[in-house]
């Protein structure tokens, strides 16, 4: 199975929970369970899950760049870059045995 397959699965999996969690909503209102503890449960799951699987299947299609990006135009040019700092030359070590313990080695 290719990368494209396994994102197509999963983009299919999305879609069909999602499908199915309105329906679950519809459901509920056609049945008029709207207010009952049944009803409440009912919407809250299906929100929930729609609402879950929606962000997933945003992710995934911002992935794969079916969603173009979008850049920020900044409205000022860009600022040229300072000058490098220069190096600052490296100060010998000193042959001094370094100590763990605390108080050795002074």
């Amino acid at each position: 199975m290719t990368k494209t397959h396994g994102v197509l699965g999963l983009v299919g999996i999305c879609l069909l929970i999602v499908v199915l969690s309105a329906a679950g909503l519809a459901s509920d209102f056609l049945t008029r369970l709207d207010l009952d503890l049944d009803g409440l449960l009912l919407i809250l799951t299906c929100l929930l899950m729609g609402a879950l699987f929606l962000i997933m299947l945003f992710v995934i299609a911002k992935e794969q760049g079916w969603i173009p990006e979008r850049h920020k135009k900044s409205a000022e040019p860009a600022a040229p870059k300072p000058a490098a700092a220069r190096a600052v030359p490296a100060k010998p070590q000193s042959e001094e045995p370094v100590s763990v313990r605390p108080g050795e080695g002074k």
